[in-house]
């Protein structure tokens, strides 16, 4: 819905500013008067598609207070209207105010979160409508702080993981690159008109190639990167990519372990603010963010529709582990199916990050064998010729 920035007077001729979303410009206009305002200025801005979006930290510290005050017993419009106070300054601030209009006009929170898809996900504006539903709505914020909060933490564990082999790695390359372009050519005149050895002749060769043809490589890199990039991002590509990275040992693990991990936590915040199993299915499954693995659990879906359970579904799974299933069936057979999601959850969160430290702990030393590995051989080709007495006679 677009999004409105106005400038009115209030009937005691107090000067008013703020957003308001409707269906057009009249339609902007009618709902000011409706409130008794009197228009100045009326303006048009971004509306739901606008690129400043509650993301991250700054939407967590949005549910977690909002949540904090609905407990205190604020009533809702008070307590958006306190926290859009407080975020006047932020470059989202339009977005809570947007929802502070909405809530006024009678719109629910539910209703006008999902105006905000790039904000409010499918999964939080479900959790929003069930709170609401069952008049808990506080303890629903409460439940999205914790699940958001521990997303955050995975992904950041993640990312930090792989932040370091990723520079050791550029620094490597950068390293082989600098050998080949400057310091190999740099020594090269020490051998000239001298008989060399096949195995410094071909790293000089290399050397010749790398610096003749530099110019080629960068474009040619250039578009390899681009068409790879624009290929994964369809759904085939994206696919593809993800069939490849389940096949790998270490990044196997990695992934189904995070998949896991956001399924379960999600499904247990899910089904405890009161979404049937179904609905949790179809949500929960969107944030495994693997479509080969999405696919197993819609297939358990439509077994669960016919009587069925998830747990013997998940059993049949080749890329769920055993262990899951055997803890859900446990949690079917005791009636504590969420409480058995959330101890599978820390489970998994805690192996993942067991997971990511070995990764780490095992990128480092294979990039440093391969980097000493090229030096080495640089070297080499370097000092053959020189301790070769017979290739510099006189």
């Amino acid at each position: 819905m677009p999004l409105y920035q106005y400038q009115a007077y209030d009937p005691t001729g107090k000067k008013k500013s703020g957003y308001i979303e409707a269906q057009g410009e009249r339609d902007a206009k009618n709902r000011l008067r409706e409130q008794g305002l009197m228009i100045s200025h009326l303006s048009f801005k971004e509306g739901k598609n606008s690129g400043k979006n509650l993301k991250g930290n700054d939407l967590s510290t949005f549910t977690f207070q909002l949540a904090q005050l609905l407990s205190a017993g604020v009533p809702l419009y008070e307590a958006l209207t306190a926290i859009e106070e407080q975020y006047r300054n932020e470059s989202y601030h339009p977005i809570i105010l947007s929802l502070c209009d909405q809530i006024k006009s009678g719109t629910s929170l539910s209703e006008a979160m999902s105006n905000y898809p790039n904000s409010f996900n499918q999964l939080y504006c479900s959790m929003v409508e069930a709170g609401e539903s069952v008049g808990a709505l506080d303890q629903v914020l409460e439940k999205l702080s914790l699940l958001l909060n521990k997303q955050q933490k995975l992904r950041k564990e993640i990312l930090t993981a792989l932040i370091y082999p990723a520079v050791l790695a550029s620094f490597a390359f950068l390293v082989i690159c600098m050998l080949l372009g400057f310091v190999v050519p740099s020594i090269e005149s020490i051998f000239a008109e001298r008989q060399l050895n096949g195995f410094t002749q071909a790293v000089l060769s290399i050397s010749h190639i790398f610096r003749a043809y530099w110019w080629l490589y960068i474009p040619v890199i250039a578009l390899a990167v681009f068409l790879t990039f624009i290929r994964l991002r369809t759904p085939a590509g994206k696919l593809w990519l993800e069939k490849k990275l389940l096949k790998l040992p270490v990044l196997r693990t990695l992934i189904i372990q995070a998949a896991v991990a956001r399924f379960c936590r999600t499904m247990a915040t899910l089904q405890n603010g009161g979404l049937t199993m179904i609905d949790s299915l179809r949500i929960a499954r969107e944030t495994m963010r693997n479509a080969t693995l999405e696919e197993e659990v819609k297939q358990a879906e439509i077994k669960i529709v016919e009587g069925s359970s998830l747990s013997a579904q998940l059993m049949q799974s080749k890329y769920f582990p055993q262990m899951v299933s055997r803890m859900l069936a446990v949690g079917e057979d005791s009636g504590s199916s969420v409480l058995m999601m959330n101890k599978i959850a820390d489970m998994y969160e805690d192996e993942l990050e067991k997971t990511l430290t070995r990764l780490m702990a095992l990128a480092q030393p294979v990039i440093l064998i391969v980097m000493g590995t090229v030096i080495g051989m640089v070297m080499m080709a370097i000092l053959l010729p020189l301790t070769d007495v017979s290739s510099f006679a006189m």
